[in-house]
């Protein structure tokens, strides 16, 4: 297994979202890592500025929470 630094993460994160908001269960699977991890850069790049966290209580499918994360507009 390859190991990545968390900027590495961080800007596959980043690229990501450039294409549209995503749910962290989807970048979990698309980046191939963990949600710890992908929740912890995620924190980090909210704290920042540069994303938005939107927590649902209720996903319209499944019925469980799930959150969605997306670019800030950054000007």
């Amino acid at each position: 297994m390859e190991y990545r630094t968390g900027l590495d993460i961080k800007k596959q994160i980043l690229a990501l979202l450039k294409q549209s908001p995503q749910v962290i269960s989807e970048m979990e699977r698309k980046i191939n890592t963990s949600d710890r991890v992908i929740k912890r850069h995620v924190a980090e790049l909210e704290y920042l500025g540069i994303v938005k966290v939107i927590k649902y209580e209720k996903s319209e499918k499944t019925g469980r929470p799930y959150t969605v994360v997306k670019l800030n507009n950054l000007k």
